[in-house]
């Protein structure tokens, strides 16, 4: 088991802007920094990667940041550009 640094004054937003959650800054096997009342440590996986989760205050989990949908296809033209 290790250990997340949680950032409550870092915020994380999914890519439309909503607000995911709070920022996760570092993983180590040990409570190694202080905790105040913005900064703490929590339990997580080993396999937690920093940058690419975050902790949810509301459910108090650690999870993954979603990726943004894959972009709408191009329209297909044919032809020549007229300049």
């Amino acid at each position: 088991m290790k250990y997340a640094f949680i950032s409550t004054e870092e915020i994380i937003y999914k890519y439309d802007g909503t607000v995911l959650g709070a920022r996760v800054v570092q993983v180590d096997d040990t409570k190694c920094l202080v905790e105040t009342d913005v900064l703490f440590w929590v339990d997580c996986a080993d396999d937690t990667v920093p940058n690419e989760v975050y902790y949810d205050t509301t459910a108090q989990t650690i999870n993954p940041i979603p990726s943004p949908p894959p972009p709408a296809d191009q329209p297909v033209t044919q032809g020549t550009q007229q300049l």
